[in-house]
């Protein structure tokens, strides 16, 4: 009699764990002192330069946007959960910041995040439908909160004095637009542009949790196993990049957050974050 499967955690199988590639690895990077000793100190703000490099050019084979990524749209984190903690350092105040809107169902550990960084009881959740999250709940309900802000004078940042790197948002919208955790959906691309124009309406930040794009294959359970080794959907950050001629502005209205658990294992807490150079550039100063 074999044993349940426990679904619940998300963990991988031990048996998929990469130790080999994983020792091989580390031999090699201890054994070169050009590698080692910028590693092993202290390193630049935004992370090890070769390192962003690299991620910025096998971001670009994956995603194909309009343009490449360049290295400064790429900050190293700590991986996915500590960068959100990150983001909201930098980027909220908890007065003048309206909501954290989250698409529901949403990845539950997301919530003790952003109640921790000032937001318990400012949590609004945002219904999906089949094409992902639903935009005309969440317009009724942005403009519904700036009638309210308006109301109670509520127009410049109460906490967070101004600084080079920060831009306060008015609103955060979180959302796992491809696999969503915890629904497996995945939001059309008609929805995703919709999205990012109404965030830059209202002066919101998507931070989109972008960690489960490469885990792709065919539909077909029967078919031969072939990697999917580009994006079927561009990503939220990439659908700024393009959409109505780019950004808004410097700061953008979106930040891709990436990390290395779900490729490699969950104990590699290594990830990074991207958007424009100017946000990249704020979230180092964390």
């Amino acid at each position: 009699m074999t044993s349940p499967i426990d679904l619940f955690c998300g963990w991988p199988n031990p048996s998929l764990l990469p130790v080999p590639n994983l020792t091989s690895a580390s031999s090699a990077v201890l054994s070169a002192p050009s590698v080692f000793t910028p590693g092993l100190l202290y390193g630049p703000d935004d992370g090890y330069a070769p390192l962003r490099d690299h991620i910025a050019k096998w971001l670009t084979s994956f995603y194909r946007p309009s343009h490449p990524i360049s290295p400064d749209r790429i900050c190293i984190t700590g991986g996915s959960s500590q960068n959100l903690a990150c983001i909201l350092q930098v980027f909220t105040d908890p007065i003048y910041t309206r909501h954290v809107w989250m698409v529901e169902p949403t990845y539950h550990l997301a919530c003790r995040i952003m109640d921790d960084s000032g937001f318990a009881g400012r949590l609004r959740g945002i219904p999906e439908d089949n094409e992902g999250v639903d935009v005309a709940f969440l317009q009724r309900e942005l403009q519904a909160a700036e009638d309210k802000a308006a109301g109670e004078g509520n127009y410049e940042p109460k906490l967070k004095p101004p600084r080079p790197w920060r831009k306060i948002y008015k609103h955060i919208i979180y959302a796992v637009p491809t696999f969503s955790n915890p629904s497996n959906k995945t939001m059309s691309l008609r929805r995703r542009e919709t999205l990012v124009r109404l965030a830059r309406e209202y002066d919101a930040l998507i931070v989109s949790d972008d960690v489960y794009d490469m885990l792709q294959w065919q539909s077909d359970p029967k078919a031969p196993f072939v990697p999917l080794d580009t994006a079927l959907l561009p990503r939220l950050v990439d659908v700024d990049g393009y959409l109505d001629g780019g950004p808004k502005d410097e700061w953008g209205n979106t930040l891709s957050n990436g990390s290395f658990s779900k490729l490699v294992a969950p104990g590699v807490r290594t990830g990074w974050g991207e958007g424009m150079p100017k946000l990249a550039y704020g979230l180092s100063q964390v």
